[in-house]
Protein backbone atom coordinates (compact mmCIF):
# COMPACT_ATOMS: atom_id res chain seq x y z
CA UNK A 1 0.00 0.00 0.00
CA UNK A 2 2.69 2.45 -1.07
CA UNK A 3 0.16 5.46 -1.97
CA UNK A 4 0.21 5.76 2.02
CA UNK A 5 3.62 7.63 1.59
CA UNK A 6 1.93 9.35 -1.19
CA UNK A 7 -0.36 10.58 1.13
CA UNK A 8 1.33 10.75 3.94
CA UNK A 9 4.05 13.35 1.78
CA UNK A 10 1.12 15.65 1.12
CA UNK A 11 -0.03 15.75 4.20
CA UNK A 12 2.98 16.90 5.34
CA UNK A 13 3.76 19.02 2.46
CA UNK A 14 0.25 20.81 3.13
CA UNK A 15 1.19 21.86 6.80
CA UNK A 16 3.76 24.93 6.25
CA UNK A 17 1.41 26.05 3.50
CA UNK A 18 -1.66 26.18 5.75
CA UNK A 19 -0.07 27.77 8.17
CA UNK A 20 2.24 30.26 6.34
CA UNK A 21 1.53 30.40 3.04
CA UNK A 22 -1.90 30.51 0.32
CA UNK A 23 -3.43 26.69 0.66
CA UNK A 24 -6.37 28.32 3.10
CA UNK A 25 -9.55 28.70 0.96
CA UNK A 26 -12.10 26.82 1.81
CA UNK A 27 -12.48 24.62 -1.78
CA UNK A 28 -8.70 23.27 -1.32
CA UNK A 29 -9.34 22.36 1.97
CA UNK A 30 -12.26 20.11 1.17
CA UNK A 31 -10.97 19.05 -1.28
CA UNK A 32 -7.94 18.17 0.20
CA UNK A 33 -10.38 16.22 2.87
CA UNK A 34 -12.09 14.27 -0.22
CA UNK A 35 -8.71 12.98 -1.25
CA UNK A 36 -7.24 11.84 2.05
CA UNK A 37 -10.39 9.92 2.98
CA UNK A 38 -10.27 7.87 0.05
CA UNK A 39 -6.52 7.33 0.31
CA UNK A 40 -7.46 6.32 4.18
CA UNK A 41 -10.39 4.04 2.49
CA UNK A 42 -7.56 2.38 -0.27
CA UNK A 43 -5.44 1.87 2.88
CA UNK A 44 -8.20 -0.11 4.57
CA UNK A 45 -8.68 -1.74 1.75
CA UNK A 46 -5.37 -3.10 0.79
CA UNK A 47 -5.46 -3.86 4.28
CA UNK A 48 -8.65 -5.65 5.09
CA UNK A 49 -9.59 -6.29 1.20
CA UNK A 50 -13.34 -4.20 1.12
CA UNK A 51 -15.98 -5.87 -1.00
CA UNK A 52 -16.36 -4.81 -4.69
CA UNK A 53 -19.85 -3.99 -4.04
CA UNK A 54 -19.38 -1.90 -1.13
CA UNK A 55 -16.72 0.27 -2.19
CA UNK A 56 -18.32 2.70 -4.44
CA UNK A 57 -20.69 3.88 -2.01
CA UNK A 58 -17.66 4.19 0.69
CA UNK A 59 -15.98 6.48 -1.98
CA UNK A 60 -19.64 8.07 -2.83
CA UNK A 61 -19.39 9.04 1.04
CA UNK A 62 -15.72 10.35 1.27
CA UNK A 63 -16.74 12.89 -0.69
CA UNK A 64 -18.93 14.66 1.43
CA UNK A 65 -16.44 17.63 2.94
CA UNK A 66 -17.11 18.85 -1.33
CA UNK A 67 -20.80 18.10 -1.40
CA UNK A 68 -20.99 20.54 1.83
CA UNK A 69 -18.84 23.15 0.29
CA UNK A 70 -20.17 22.60 -3.34
CA UNK A 71 -23.90 22.87 -1.62
CA UNK A 72 -24.70 26.27 -3.45
CA UNK A 73 -23.45 25.33 -6.63
CA UNK A 74 -25.89 24.37 -9.19
CA UNK A 75 -24.25 24.38 -12.90
CA UNK A 76 -22.34 22.28 -14.89
CA UNK A 77 -19.33 24.48 -17.18
CA UNK A 78 -19.12 23.00 -20.16
CA UNK A 79 -16.72 24.29 -23.68
CA UNK A 80 -19.40 26.47 -26.14
CA UNK A 81 -22.36 25.59 -24.15
CA UNK A 82 -21.59 27.38 -21.28
CA UNK A 83 -23.46 26.96 -17.57
CA UNK A 84 -25.87 24.22 -17.63
CA UNK A 85 -28.25 24.13 -15.18
CA UNK A 86 -28.69 20.99 -12.52
CA UNK A 87 -30.32 22.74 -9.48
CA UNK A 88 -29.82 20.24 -6.55
CA UNK A 89 -28.38 17.79 -8.71
CA UNK A 90 -25.17 18.97 -8.95
CA UNK A 91 -23.91 18.74 -5.80
CA UNK A 92 -25.50 15.61 -4.45
CA UNK A 93 -25.31 13.66 -7.13
CA UNK A 94 -22.95 14.81 -9.74
CA UNK A 95 -19.97 15.28 -6.81
CA UNK A 96 -20.32 11.92 -5.34
CA UNK A 97 -21.10 10.07 -8.85
CA UNK A 98 -17.67 12.13 -9.95
CA UNK A 99 -15.52 11.16 -7.05
CA UNK A 100 -16.65 7.32 -7.33
CA UNK A 101 -16.48 6.89 -10.92
CA UNK A 102 -12.63 8.79 -11.23
CA UNK A 103 -11.27 6.73 -8.41
CA UNK A 104 -12.77 3.27 -9.31
CA UNK A 105 -11.53 4.59 -13.37
CA UNK A 106 -8.07 4.70 -11.82
CA UNK A 107 -8.30 1.97 -9.71
CA UNK A 108 -9.07 -0.14 -12.96
CA UNK A 109 -6.49 1.01 -15.28
CA UNK A 110 -3.29 -0.48 -13.51
CA UNK A 111 -1.08 -3.29 -12.91
CA UNK A 112 1.84 -2.32 -14.64
CA UNK A 113 5.44 -0.59 -13.29
CA UNK A 114 4.95 3.53 -12.93
CA UNK A 115 1.73 2.91 -14.65
CA UNK A 116 -0.63 4.66 -11.74
CA UNK A 117 1.72 7.01 -10.80
CA UNK A 118 2.47 8.45 -14.00
CA UNK A 119 -1.35 8.60 -14.93
CA UNK A 120 -2.09 10.51 -11.85
CA UNK A 121 1.01 13.12 -12.21
CA UNK A 122 -0.14 13.93 -16.05
CA UNK A 123 -4.15 14.06 -14.99
CA UNK A 124 -3.44 15.96 -11.90
CA UNK A 125 -0.94 18.37 -13.32
CA UNK A 126 -2.92 19.40 -16.21
CA UNK A 127 -5.57 20.26 -13.66
CA UNK A 128 -3.34 22.26 -11.45
CA UNK A 129 -2.06 24.13 -14.67
CA UNK A 130 -5.55 25.55 -15.46
CA UNK A 131 -6.40 26.43 -11.64
CA UNK A 132 -3.25 28.45 -11.50
CA UNK A 133 -4.74 29.92 -15.05
CA UNK A 134 -8.17 30.57 -13.80
CA UNK A 135 -6.58 32.34 -10.55
CA UNK A 136 -7.47 29.58 -7.91
CA UNK A 137 -3.97 29.60 -6.79
CA UNK A 138 -5.12 27.48 -3.33
CA UNK A 139 -5.81 24.59 -5.99
CA UNK A 140 -2.89 25.07 -7.88
CA UNK A 141 -0.99 24.39 -5.12
CA UNK A 142 -2.64 21.71 -3.58
CA UNK A 143 -2.33 19.30 -7.12
CA UNK A 144 0.96 20.71 -7.26
CA UNK A 145 1.98 18.67 -3.94
CA UNK A 146 -0.04 15.66 -5.23
CA UNK A 147 1.81 16.06 -8.38
CA UNK A 148 5.38 16.08 -6.80
CA UNK A 149 4.07 12.85 -3.92
CA UNK A 150 3.50 10.52 -7.09
CA UNK A 151 6.87 11.90 -8.98
CA UNK A 152 8.76 10.78 -5.98
CA UNK A 153 6.88 8.22 -5.85
CA UNK A 154 7.44 7.48 -9.62
CA UNK A 155 11.29 7.09 -9.05
CA UNK A 156 10.80 3.59 -7.41
CA UNK A 157 7.44 2.41 -8.53
CA UNK A 158 9.28 2.76 -12.15
CA UNK A 159 10.42 -0.06 -13.92
CA UNK A 160 11.31 -2.70 -12.83
CA UNK A 161 9.55 -1.07 -9.63
CA UNK A 162 10.83 -1.62 -5.74
CA UNK A 163 7.29 -0.34 -4.56
CA UNK A 164 3.85 -0.34 -5.29
CA UNK A 165 0.74 1.62 -4.90
CA UNK A 166 -1.79 -0.28 -3.75
CA UNK A 167 -5.42 0.59 -4.11
CA UNK A 168 -4.83 3.41 -1.65
CA UNK A 169 -2.49 5.11 -4.68
CA UNK A 170 -4.68 3.81 -7.45
CA UNK A 171 -8.15 5.22 -5.94
CA UNK A 172 -6.65 8.28 -4.30
CA UNK A 173 -5.11 9.36 -8.18
CA UNK A 174 -8.74 9.27 -9.42
CA UNK A 175 -10.25 11.36 -6.61
CA UNK A 176 -7.67 13.83 -6.85
CA UNK A 177 -8.35 13.96 -10.52
CA UNK A 178 -12.27 14.63 -9.71
CA UNK A 179 -11.27 16.47 -6.54
CA UNK A 180 -9.57 19.58 -8.36
CA UNK A 181 -12.00 19.29 -11.40
CA UNK A 182 -14.87 20.13 -9.42
CA UNK A 183 -13.80 22.13 -7.27
CA UNK A 184 -11.39 24.68 -9.74
CA UNK A 185 -14.87 24.37 -12.26
CA UNK A 186 -13.11 22.69 -14.50
CA UNK A 187 -15.21 19.34 -14.97
CA UNK A 188 -14.91 18.86 -18.63
CA UNK A 189 -10.82 19.10 -18.17
CA UNK A 190 -11.75 16.33 -15.63
CA UNK A 191 -13.49 14.24 -18.07
CA UNK A 192 -11.17 14.32 -21.17
CA UNK A 193 -7.63 13.28 -19.07
CA UNK A 194 -9.84 10.38 -17.53
CA UNK A 195 -10.98 9.40 -21.35
CA UNK A 196 -8.41 6.92 -21.55
CA UNK A 197 -9.33 5.08 -18.56
CA UNK A 198 -12.95 5.49 -19.39
CA UNK A 199 -12.02 3.35 -22.16
CA UNK A 200 -10.17 0.43 -20.30
CA UNK A 201 -13.06 0.60 -18.33
CA UNK A 202 -15.73 0.38 -20.86
CA UNK A 203 -13.59 -2.44 -22.40
CA UNK A 204 -13.31 -4.29 -19.20
CA UNK A 205 -17.00 -4.45 -18.80
CA UNK A 206 -17.56 -5.87 -22.42
CA UNK A 207 -16.82 -9.43 -20.29
CA UNK A 208 -19.02 -11.60 -18.91
CA UNK A 209 -17.76 -11.06 -14.94
CA UNK A 210 -15.61 -7.65 -15.78
CA UNK A 211 -14.71 -7.70 -11.99
CA UNK A 212 -13.59 -11.60 -12.04
CA UNK A 213 -11.73 -11.66 -15.22
CA UNK A 214 -8.13 -11.84 -13.31
CA UNK A 215 -9.81 -15.03 -11.25
CA UNK A 216 -11.11 -16.11 -14.61
CA UNK A 217 -8.17 -15.37 -17.18
CA UNK A 218 -5.03 -14.68 -14.87
CA UNK A 219 -2.35 -12.12 -15.54
CA UNK A 220 -0.59 -11.48 -18.82
CA UNK A 221 2.48 -12.85 -19.03
CA UNK A 222 6.43 -12.75 -20.33
CA UNK A 223 7.57 -14.24 -23.55
CA UNK A 224 11.30 -15.35 -23.52
CA UNK A 225 12.09 -12.17 -25.44
CA UNK A 226 10.40 -10.10 -22.56
CA UNK A 227 7.91 -9.24 -24.60
CA UNK A 228 3.99 -9.65 -23.20
CA UNK A 229 1.46 -11.59 -23.96
CA UNK A 230 -1.84 -10.15 -22.88
CA UNK A 231 -4.37 -12.33 -20.68
CA UNK A 232 -7.83 -13.27 -22.43
CA UNK A 233 -9.74 -10.27 -21.58
CA UNK A 234 -10.83 -7.48 -23.38
CA UNK A 235 -8.78 -3.82 -21.53
CA UNK A 236 -7.02 -1.11 -23.53
CA UNK A 237 -3.43 -2.65 -22.02
CA UNK A 238 -4.37 -5.82 -24.15
CA UNK A 239 -5.37 -3.78 -26.72
CA UNK A 240 -1.57 -2.51 -26.85
CA UNK A 241 -0.25 -5.39 -26.72
CA UNK A 242 -1.88 -6.85 -29.53
CA UNK A 243 -1.17 -3.94 -31.67
CA UNK A 244 2.57 -4.51 -30.92
CA UNK A 245 4.99 -6.66 -29.11
CA UNK A 246 6.14 -4.71 -26.42
CA UNK A 247 8.12 -5.24 -22.90
CA UNK A 248 6.42 -3.71 -19.55
CA UNK A 249 8.24 -0.37 -19.76
CA UNK A 250 7.61 0.13 -23.52
CA UNK A 251 3.99 -0.46 -22.81
CA UNK A 252 3.67 2.03 -19.57
CA UNK A 253 5.40 4.40 -21.95
CA UNK A 254 3.14 4.40 -24.82
CA UNK A 255 0.05 4.40 -22.31
CA UNK A 256 1.57 7.41 -20.40
CA UNK A 257 1.80 9.29 -24.06
CA UNK A 258 -2.01 8.49 -24.74
CA UNK A 259 -2.56 10.07 -21.42
CA UNK A 260 -0.02 13.19 -21.98
CA UNK A 261 -1.99 13.95 -25.00
CA UNK A 262 -5.37 13.90 -23.68
CA UNK A 263 -3.99 15.96 -20.86
CA UNK A 264 -2.46 18.88 -24.06
CA UNK A 265 -6.27 18.55 -25.45
CA UNK A 266 -8.02 18.91 -22.10
CA UNK A 267 -5.77 22.11 -21.29
CA UNK A 268 -6.27 23.55 -25.15
CA UNK A 269 -9.82 22.83 -24.94
CA UNK A 270 -10.14 25.30 -21.85
CA UNK A 271 -8.12 27.54 -22.65
CA UNK A 272 -9.63 28.32 -26.24
CA UNK A 273 -13.10 27.24 -25.81
CA UNK A 274 -14.24 27.82 -22.49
Amino acid sequence: MGGLAILSGVALASVPLLLFGNLDSELALTAFATIALVGLLGVADDISGLKQRYKPFLVAFTSLPLVVSLAGRTDLSLPLLGFISLGALYPFFVVPLAVTTSANFSNMLAGFNGLEAGYSAIAIGALSFLSWWKGEVALALLGTLVVVAYLGFLKLNWYPARIFPGDSGTLMGGAAIAALGLAGRLEFAAIVVSIPAAFDFALKMLSRRPFAQRHDFSDSTINSDGKLEPAGYPALVHAFMRVSPLGEEELVRSLLLMELCYAALAVAATLFLM
